[in-house]
């Protein structure tokens, strides 16, 4: 028998790179974004003009505020004019709430305790036992905390009164042990959402008490894991099923955030990224720990390679490492690092028949090796420069075929894969 072969050329731009598109049934993008139609070489680091005290511990980002906490010193400085205030050794989160006239209240979340940080001085109010451990945030003139199941709000436009209970004062309720602790607390749709460990509650609270509702979310997606990144009108945050989005209704699973590869196991650090981008400190199935970024206006999840301690954003992001502050910056590869792109393809439109991918082009800026993986173990590496075809010899076989596109140029673009692909049919 004589086998009749055709040569199929696929064309998938950058653009097109997601999940389930085309021929591309997977994508991850390691120190790559988007740029338009164009993937480019992903943020770098420069060291910034902040020195950080020795025995920092953690830090912490509050819009432009950036902190540094000392555990052994019981200390959380603020690293723009050095303010030193004295908190807790046990802090969990540094979170911030707009008043009704514009101000910024900073508020230190501890184990047990809440701190108010003064704006003028060095000054805090504490609040013991903390009407919060979970996050502070602000509806309709009142704040809103949680600890376990029990959630509480202050006072109208008196965000220092939590304990003056009255029938128009500060409150508390109790929800049902049905979702678990309560996880985080955010605010938005002109609603205040309590995020469960494996559930949603959602309260309206208007000025009038009497005005109150709580109801429960349908949710089907597992183990809550993390706090949320409010982007706009939706919130973000991770489950044991990965990233998820909820708009208030009902959350779902986020299809194009190629997080396979998250270890879901291990913590996971949430912050929100200049007001536009879900990111993470995670840690990968292999062990390393990377930094984890999503743009729900491209809808695409990307690793950003950078070795860091901690990891915060807030209006920038930062990264601490050997008791120094870097602040990601614009387009550079982290030192000795590499950008990567790896996909996984689906041959099966092209028809019935055996399938192998010969050759790889390049479109776009740079120097690149290529290495091809096909469905039976079989992987080929080559070499070669954007627009050239780069061959691998005897192609990799199957019907589907991990591709992975790997550079060491801060330059890079890369701005279409094109590929040819041998179908061989029996008659």
């Amino acid at each position: 028998m004589t086998p009749a072969c055709k040569r199929h050329v696929v064309h998938i731009p950058a653009s097109d790179l997601r999940a389930g598109k085309g021929n591309v049934l997977r994508v991850r993008l390691d120190h790559l974004r988007k740029d338009g139609d164009t993937l480019v070489c992903a943020e770098g680091e420069a060291t910034t003009e902040f020195t950080l005290p020795s025995s920092t511990t953690d830090i912490w980002c509050v819009g432009n505020r950036v902190y540094a906490h000392r555990s052994s010193r019981n200390t959380l400085i603020m690293l723009s004019n050095n303010r030193i205030y004295l908190i807790g050794a046990d802090l969990k989160r540094v979170v911030r709430a707009i008043d009704s006239i514009g101000d910024i209240h900073t508020i230190a979340i501890c184990d047990g305790t809440l701190y108010y940080l003064s704006n003028v001085g060095v000054t805090v109010t504490k609040y013991t036992p903390s009407p919060t451990s979970t996050n502070i945030c602000l509806h309709h003139e009142r704040l809103f905390g949680a600890d376990g199941l029990r959630i509480r709000y202050s006072k109208p436009l008196d965000f220092s009164s939590w304990e003056s209970y009255g029938e128009q004062d500060a409150g508390w309720c109790d929800l049902f042990p049905s979702g678990g602790n309560v996880v985080d607390v955010v605010s938005m749709r002109d609603k205040v959402y309590f995020l469960r460990q494996s559930g949603i509650s959602r309260f309206t609270g208007y000025a009038d008490v009497y005005n109150f509702r709580l109801e429960e979310i349908e949710f089907e997606l597992g183990e809550i894991l993390s706090h949320a990144a409010v982007i706009g009108e939706n919130a973000y945050f991770f489950t044991s099923c990965g990233l998820c989005r909820f708009d208030g209704t009902k959350p779902v699973r986020v299809e194009s955030a190629c997080d396979e590869d998250i270890d879901l196991a291990q913590p996971i650090r949430v912050d929100t990224a200049g007001g536009k981008m879900l990111a993470a400190s995670v840690t990968l199935k292999g062990g390393s720990s990377v930094i984890y970024l999503y743009d729900p206006s491209i809808e695409c999840g990307r690793f950003v390679r950078h070795s860091f301690e901690k990891f915060a954003a807030g209006d920038d992001m930062y990264l601490m490492r050997e008791g120094v502050l870097y602040q990601l910056t614009g387009q550079a590869l982290p030192t000795g690092g590499e950008c990567a792109l790896t996909t996984q393809l689906c041959f099966a439109s092209l028809g019935e028949g055996e399938k192998r991918l010969e050759a790889v082009m390049v479109a776009g800026q740079g120097t690149f090796t290529l290495e091809a993986v096909g469905e039976d173990g079989t992987k080929r590496t080559c070499s070669g420069k954007a627009g050239v075809w780069t061959d691998f010899a005897a192609g990799v076989r199957g019907e589907r075929v991990t591709l992975r596109v790997i550079c060491a140029d801060a330059g890079v673009q890369i701005e279409e894969l094109t590929l040819r692909v041998r179908r061989e049919d029996r008659i």
